[in-house]
Formats: structure tokens, C-alpha cells, sequence
């Protein structure tokens, strides 16, 4: 929720840094009371994870984005009307009315709407909530959010005219020897016992769709959605006419598909040889794989499974902001702020999720059951001295960032939004981020954050220092840039 001045300026920092795009986010600058521009907002906000806000007299595209509202408490009371009568089921909306200086800004809290009460409806119409804006929900889409009304089951669907014929032999061998030793009920059974009671097969001898993913020859043969694609995409977000290269469909088993994945990101990223000092060489990747092997694993296992999803895959982009990985469906039974920690463990698809924790891929399993994926991914992370991963679950696909631009905290981003930053570019706010988090940046950190040459890097830190945002200290290869002391304040102007 934004509900204070301080809360409220964060907002405007992360919208700059994010260049307007923000998944519960939404600006409007609202200068005459719109019904039609606010419900599809509302609508997509209550259908979201978590919610989110709606700022009215913001206009992220200006310098100075506040321009204000004129009649903030009759804006209020009339948001408060639409959300009460206007939706299917009613909204719940909390509204505060801010002031910066003299504009005042109101917030419009959109709670989530319950699970089973989605999806919301804005004039018969649900709404799902983009980076880029608000989109009309299709019918297989809204039909998603419906089946969340209940517990998922679809990994224990039956697959219409499979039989054992459909499952690798080694595969099934290597997964019932490992049932044997881990599960001492089971130690004694045959295999085609285990494939029963770990529902792979049903009792009528067809394979279910957890069976065939994880332990099909092909299972793309009867379910050719369950695969991943990945294509390598460098060109700037308003380059619409580069096309992706390097892409790669895998398909297989689940196993397989990892693998596969796995070994494309090691081949279209970046290495280094390092030499230990008992002489023994290995490869260092920009993105480490373990991190990439625990998400990968997690999109494959954890993606929705039903025939809402049919014909979408699970997809791997390598871009010039990071690796971009979507699966279809949202998290179930948690949130994203619960991922890594010891309530964060919840299976979406839990009979699939069983059989994977005793199916290897090269070097592991599919899945350690112990919760320690996402934590194993920030550490992994951490240690290559890389962003965090980011989290995004807009209900019907989950996204996973890595490395992004830095995951602020809050307290940096109210105190971004203190400052005089009109004109800079969101490179340079991260600049400032950074040196008041970690200390003096050299040419050389920045060319790296912004991935420009030095003359530019110099060009951006100098207007830094000329705006009175920063100091430079040293010469030549001793030059460094840190924080100004007492920073240039934000001028509040008035609306134009």
C-alpha cells in the first residue's frame, strides 16, 4: 500500500528507474475523472497477486511526474462508488490523498480479489495486469483462474491412449530403484507397482500426465505443449523488427528438456577459464548454472498442467537486461515474498513434483525436496556478484529475472525520490542507488552497469558531479565518483 508522502516518492523512484513499467504499479494522470480509464485498471489489480495501487495525478513520461488532481477527496469518494457497484464480485479499495508541496496525488489501494472469487469482471469483461498496461483475459485464461478455485490435480489427469509402452524402461528402472530405497513401504514392490502408487500409471494401465512427462519416451507425442523454447534476443525493447536467434525447441522428457536447457545457456553466455592453484581449469558462466539449473527445474515441474495452457510452453530468453524465464500458471498456496523462506514450499502439481524427486537429470535430481531451491539460487547469485533474482506472478504466468537491475529496498527508493533526478537516465539513478549502498564507483563500474564504452560512462558520471548528485575524487585510473554530501533536494513544481 501507498499511503505517505515518503511510500509515495519510492513509487515515483521505482516507476523512473523501471521507465514507467511496473507490474502493480499503475499511473494515471487523470486530469478529468474517467470511468472507463480507471475500471480495466482496477479490474486487472484485483485479479493480481498481492494487489496493487493506482496512482491518479501521475504522469510517468514527464521529468517531473506530478501534475496532480484538482478535487482529490470528490476523485476519492467516487473511486470508492465504482469499486463497491461497478464489479463482479465488488472491489475493495483503500484511497489516500497525498500531498508533495502543493500537488496532491491520490493512491487507490486495490486489494486481491479471493481466489475463488476470480476472475474479477469490469462490464463483463475480466482484466489480467502486464509490465505494459492492462489486457482482456481469454476465455482460456479466465478458465485458468477458475480451476485455481480448487487444489490442482491436473498432473494426475489421465493421457488418453498411453499405456507403460509410452515410458522409457531405463527411465522407469532407474525411478523404481530409487523409490525402493527411499520409501520403506515400497521396498519390495515391483516396478509396475511403484508406477501405480507414485501415480504414474492408473489402475486401467494409461499413463497420467505426470507419468509420461517425467518418464515418457516422448511425451510431446500426446502433450506436445510440455516443452521449452529458448532464443537469444539482444536488441533494445523498441527494436521491434530484430527477430530472436539461436532459438532451440526441447522436447523429451522432463529430464531431458532440463538438460537441454541447461546446456544452451552454458553455450550463449559468456565464460571464463579459471585455473585453481593445484593447476586443475574450469569454466565460470556470467549466470551461474546452478541458479539456472533450480529455476529451469522449478518452471518445468511447477508450470500449469491443464487445458487452459494447451499450446503454451515453458520459455527461455536471454536479452540485453538478463535471462528470462516464463512458465504458464501463478504460484499456489504462497506468495513471492514466501519464495526461499521455510513457509515458501508448496507444489502446484505435487503427484508430478513426487516423481521428480527420484528422477536425475546429468548431475542431480530434478528435485531436492528440501525447500533449498530458491535459496541455492540467490546464494548462487550472490556469489558472482550478480542482482538478485525478481519474482513475478501475475496469476496466469510466473517470470523469473536474473540478473536484472538491482532489487532496492524500500528506504533507498524513498530517499532516490528525495533528490533532484529530472533529466537523468535510469542507468545514472542506479548510479546514485549504488553508491549509496556500496560507495564510490570507478569508470569502469559504470561501464558495466549501463554497458556503454568510457567516454560515455565519463560523459553520465561528469553530469553527475555537475548536477551536485556527486563529488569526484582522484585522477586517471584513481578517479572515483561518490555520493555528494548533502545531494540536490527535489524541486517540487507545480503543475502545468
Amino acid at each position: 500500500m501507498i499511503t505517505t508522502p515518503e511510500e509515495l516518492q519510492g513509487a515515483l523512484a521505482r516507476l523512473a528507474l523501471d521507465q514507467g513499467d511496473s507490474l502493480s504499479i499503475e499511473a494515471k494522470t487523470f486530469s478529468q475523472f474517467s470511468r472507463d480509464s480507471l475500471g480495466p485498471s482496477l479490474c486487472s489489480l484485483a485479479n493480481l497477486p498481492g494487489g496493487g495501487v493506482v496512482l491518479l495525478g501521475v504522469d510517468e513520461r514527464r521529468d517531473n511526474p506530478l501534475v496532480g488532481v484538482d478535487d482529490p477527496h470528490g476523485y476519492a469518494q467516487r473511486v470508492t462508488s465504482l469499486a463497491r457497484k461497478a464489479f463482479t464480485p465488488p472491489l475493495t479499495v483503500h484511497t489516500e490523498t497525498i500531498h508533495l508541496g502543493r500537488t496532491a496525488v491520490v493512491a487507490v489501494n486495490v486489494e486481491e480479489a479471493a481466489v475463488n472469487h476470480k476472475p474479477v469482471t469490469w462490464q463483463g469483461r475480466a482484466y489480467m495486469r502486464q509490465y505494459d498496461g492492462d489486457y482482456t483475459m481469454s476465455l482460456h485464461e479466465q478458465q485458468q483462474l477458475l480451476r485455481r478455485h480448487e487444489r490442482p490435480r491436473d498432473d494426475r489427469a489421465i493421457v488418453p491412449g498411453t499405456s507403460i509402452d509410452d515410458l522409457s524402461p531405463t527411465a522407469v528402472s532407474d525411478f523404481a530403484a530409487s523409490v525402493r530405497r527411499s520409501t520403506p513401504a515400497l521396498q519390495d514392490a515391483h516396478d509396475a507397482e511403484i508406477l501405480l502408487r507414485m501415480n504414474a500409471l492408473t489402475r486401467s494401465g494409461e499413463a497420467t500426465v505426470a507419468g509420461l512427462y517425467a518418464l515418457g519416451t516422448y511425451p510431446q507425442q500426446h502433450l506436445p505443449h510440455l516443452s521449452l523454447t529458448a532464443a537469444v534476443d539482444l536488441g533494445q525493447d523498441a527494436d521491434t523488427t530484430r527477430r530472436a536467434t539461436n532459438r532451440k525447441d526441447f522436447t523429451g522428457p522432463l529430464p531431458m528438456i532440463l538438460d537441454g536447457a541447461i546446456e544452451w545457456v552454458a553455450q550463449n553466455v559468456s565464460s571464463t577459464l579459471v585455473v585453481s592453484t593445484d593447476g586443475r581449469s574450469s569454466a565460470e558462466f556470467s549466470i551461474p548454472l546452478v541458479a539456472v539449473r533450480e529455476v529451469v527445474a522449478n518452471a518445468l515441474v511447477h508450470r500449469d498442467l491443464s487445458e487452459a495452457t494447451a499450446g503454451r510452453g515453458v520459455e527461455l530468453r536471454l536479452t540485453h537486461k538478463g535471462m528470462v524465464l516464463t512458465s504458464p500458471g501463478g504460484l499456489w498456496g504462497l506468495s513471492v515474498d514466501q519464495l526461499g523462506t521455510p513457509d515458501g514450499k508448496s507444489a502446484v502439481n505435487e503427484f508430478l513434483y513426487g516423481i521428480c524427486r527420484h528422477v536425475g537429470g546429468q548431475d542431480h535430481r530434478v528435485i531436492e525436496a528440501m525447500g533449498t531451491g530458491i535459496l541455492a539460487t540467490r546464494q548462487a547469485l550472490a556469489e558472482a556478484g550478480l542482482e538478485p533474482p525478481h519474482f513475478i506472478d501475475n496469476g496466469l504466468r510466473f517470470t523469473v529475472r536474473f540478473p536484472n537491475h538491482a532489487l532496492y529496498p524500500h528506504g533507498d527508493l524513498e530517499w532516490l525520490g528525495t533528490i533532484e533526478t529530472a533529466g537523468l537516465s535510469r542507468t545514472q539513478r542506479e548510479a546514485l542507488l549504488r553508491m549509496r549502498s556500496t560507495g564510490p564507483m570507478t569508470n569502469g563500474d559504470y561501464r558495466r552497469l549501463a554497458g556503454v564504452d568510457s567516454t560515455a560512462a565519463r560523459a553520465d558520471l561528469k553530469d553527475l558531479v555537475a548536477r551536485g548528485l556527486a563529488v569526484q575524487t582522484g585522477q586517471r585510473r584513481g578517479t572515483r565518483y561518490a555520493l555528494a554530501p548533502r545531494p540536490a533536494p527535489v524541486t517540487t513544481r507545480e503543475p502545468v
